[in-house]
């Protein structure tokens, strides 16, 4: 009954594999292409040994089809021709070959071991169905817990410690209710009550199958762990605020359940149960209308569905009753297509910790991480980034990544700070509140947490037996403080934060069990400058970034083209205007060929205020409003720099200290060497003459820089050799591919080494 992790994890007792139920997980979707993509690969990402899933697409008009198609041969893809959940359901039974049959919405998305809570419940044979515990679209909040309903369709939320299962009797007045979303039954007790009732389109449907499931003699209970997530999206009858669209559908269920499982109590009451619900909808529809939620022109239409829902309600329960109604609508099938059981094996489940991402921050370490978790993600792993919030906490699920956006939190902050030596603030908190979520994600079974050297933001992980860690190299506060000279120039803040943050990270680098790296030149100055020996705890992956060129659809040709045409020279300096940056020494570049008509400079990166824009006309005579063949372009998002990357033909990295240098392979991607300092890994990075030039001092940066770009804007086709070779550099080591998986083996060799895998 055990599953087990390694590394010291509590023990969660789950059925074995031999024992776990085979399951069939039914999404039924329609219009909702843009949300079922992350609906599948969540459920690709279940941590279950017998499962197959089956996709239901209604008479959807958008591209839902083209999304089901990409998983062809790894789903059973069905159709349903109306808009009718209920239609749907029972298409999705009708196909599924599993003893269990689990409802998973369009735009929800599971816990890993959903369906190991799910299953272990129904090793009771009595057992008809079992329903989890829901959360709402936020990611924190619940949405529904346990609901009792009475036989008009009333809801009631009893306290979590309430038992459901002294309510399961055949003609209960009150029985367990599971959401649809998450919800599974026992296909023998689906099939021994007819499946789904077809009248509720909408609304009810779940709750009427729980309700005769009971009367039949079946238990129905909930799971706590079993977990969804469910974003609640819009639909053909609701808003994405969860205003109705249309009340018609839901109507015709509440008034056909009302009348269909009601009148054991008496007519009377089904006629007094009626009316409230009407009554109480036409209240609703005029508060919207009188608060400025709806116009009148729809407060009338959801009027007149109130009406002819009715009516239709009372019609079909009447035709129900003449007929001795009792099962639901659903074909008998006995054989269906052979279970079709996901191939995917269980993921490598892995979370990232950076406190910006883009589009927000386009820095260094904010786009690192979000590229390499896009390229984790396609290469098959599951990945979790915590991030900042910028308002409330969240946790979402989109385009197959896991997003989990917190707040600094004060709790252990304290003890953080006393134990590791950190800042209070600004870094402890910030610490508390990253660990606090990695121990919720431990019920996820992560395998692997990487987190930066800047701000040490998840450093306690380093001493958790739960999880393997992995410490990433980037620029330090030791390997910054030269460059920043607010540092030096406030003693109280260099002596009260800088110098903890130095020491906390000599004693995590001391100490760290495994160490990504960008580059052999951050590992040594690393090494240097703390005094540490790194060894083989430490795995050099270059940084990757996408092709420019295929982002933008274009063809290396058409740039060569532009090139051989004749337009002056496009310089790009890319970058932050300070010091580490070297900004003034391409600044000096431009002001030597200030008035050549051949060569043209942009600058991006940052919007200079005032006092600078006064600096840069007083120490390099460039005057930024007036200089027609320099161009400030100030902060820009990503898109305008790319198409800056493609315009230019040659980019400046005149960097005093790199550890890597995104901005040089991002400029290689684009086809455009590269001029910079030999510095860092820079060095690593650009090969003198092919993808680029380096140059030994900053005089001879100037000098050389100088000297190249006017031979260059006179030799169209030396630069067109420097720009294909440049492009082929950046294809053969620095995609976005390549370290993705690189860095996936890496991962992967650790937990391979240190039992991290399962038994």
């Amino acid at each position: 009954m055990a599953r087990t992790r390694a590394r010291g994890r509590a023990v969660t007792r789950f059925l074995s594999d031999a024992q776990s139920p085979p399951v069939s997980v039914v999404i039924n979707t329609l219009n909702r292409a843009e949300l079922l993509n992350d609906a599948i690969t969540g459920v690709m990402q279940l941590d279950y040994p017998h499962v197959e899933l089956v996709v239901v697409n209604g008479p959807s008009t958008d591209n839902s089809e083209d999304v089901l198609a990409r998983w062809q041969g790894r789903i059973k893809h069905l159709r349903c021709d109306v808009p009718n959940l209920s239609v749907s359901r029972n298409v999705g039974i009708e196909g599924a070959a599993g003893e269990i049959v689990a409802f998973l919405d369009d735009d929800a998305v599971p816990h890993p071991h959903w369906l190991r809570y799910l299953a272990r419940s129904f090793a009771d044979p009595s057992i008809g169905g079992v329903g989890g515990f829901t959360v709402d679209n936020t990611g924190v909040r619940w949405q529904v817990r346990k609901t009792v309903c009475d036989r008009f369709g009333n809801a009631f939320f009893p306290a979590d410690s309430f038992d459901e299962r002294v309510l399961n009797w055949p003609g209960t007045p009150l029985y367990p209710s599971l959401l649809g979303t998450n919800s599974s039954f026992r296909m023998a007790a689906l099939r021994d009550i007819g499946g789904f009732d077809h009248t509720f389109a909408y609304l009810l449907d779940e709750t009427d199958v729980c309700l005769r499931l009971v009367d039949g003699g079946w238990n129905v209970v909930y799971e706590p762990a079993a977990m969804i997530f469910h974003q609640f999206a819009a639909s053909h009858i609701r808003s994405s605020t969860r205003k109705a669209k249309t009340l018609y559908p839901s109507v015709v269920s509440k008034t056909y359940f009302i009348n269909h499982h009601g009148r054991a109590d008496g007519y009377g009451k089904v006629a007094q149960a009626l009316e409230t619900y009407r009554s109480e909808l036409l209240r609703s529809n005029a508060w919207l209308e009188e608060h400025g939620e709806i116009s009148t022109h729809h407060r009338q239409a959801l009027d007149s569905d109130v009406e002819a829902g009715t009516e239709a309600g009372i019609e079909a329960s009447s035709r129900a009753l003449l007929e001795r109604k009792t099962r639901g609508d659903m074909a008998a099938n006995p054989a269906p297509d052979p279970f079709l059981a996901s191939t995917m094996a269980r993921p490598l489940r892995v979370v990232l910790v950076s406190q910006g991402l883009p589009p927000d921050n386009e820095a260094g370490i904010a786009r690192w991480t979000m590229l390499l978790a896009e390229g984790l993600r396609d290469a098959g792993v599951a990945v979790h980034i915590i991030t900042r919030a910028r308002d409330l906490p969240s946790r979402r699920f989109r385009d197959g990544i896991w997003f989990h956006q917190i707040t600094a939190v004060g709790e252990d902050a304290d003890a953080l700070a006393a134990t590791y030596r950190v800042p209070r603030s600004g870094v402890a908190d910030w610490m508390a509140g990253v660990m606090r979520e990695i121990d919720f994600l431990k019920t996820f079974g992560v395998d692997l947490v990487s987190f930066p050297i800047w701000d040490l933001e998840a450093l306690p992980v380093l001493d958790d037996p739960d999880v393997a860690s992995v410490l990433s190299l980037h620029t330090s506060y030791k390997l910054a403080r030269p460059f920043k000279r607010e540092w030096t120039s406030r003693i109280i803040y260099g002596r009260s934060f800088v110098e903890p943050m130095i020491e906390a990270e000599r004693s995590a680098l001391a100490r760290a069990p495994h160490i990504l790296a960008n580059s052999r030149a951050v590992i040594d100055q690393i090494e240097s400058e703390y005094g540490v020996t790194l060894g083989e705890r430490a795995r050099i992956v270059p940084h990757g970034t996408p092709d420019i060129l295929d982002l933008l659809g274009v063809k290396l040709e058409d740039k060569l083209a532009r090139q051989r045409s004749g337009e002056p020279l496009r310089v790009l300096f890319a970058g932050r205007f300070e010091p580490r940056k070297g900004y003034d020494l391409a600044l000096k570049v431009a002001a030597h060929l200030r008035g050549d008509a051949q060569v043209h400079f942009d600058f991006a990166g940052a919007n200079p205020d005032a006092a600078l824009l006064d600096r840069i006309k007083a120490d390099f005579g460039i005057d930024p409003a007036r200089e027609a063949g320099i161009r400030f372009h100030g902060e820009v998002d990503r898109s305008a720099l790319e198409q800056l990357y493609f315009a230019a033909d040659i980019v400046m990295m005149p960097s005093r200290f790199e550890s890597f240098g995104l901005v040089a392979i991002e400029a290689m991607s684009a086809a455009n060497p590269v001029l910079a300092l030999a510095t860092g890994g820079l060095t690593e990075v650009i090969e003198d003459g092919v993808s680029g030039y380096l140059f030994a001092n900053e005089d001879a940066f100037v000098n050389g820089a100088v000297q190249r770009l006017r031979a260059l804007a006179g030799d169209r086709a030396a630069l067109g050799r420097l720009a294909e070779s440049s492009h082929r550099a950046f294809s053969a080591r620095f995609s976005d591919t390549i370290m993705a998986r690189d860095v996936a083996e890496y991962y992967r060799s650790i937990l391979a080494t240190s039992g991290g895998d399962d038994d």
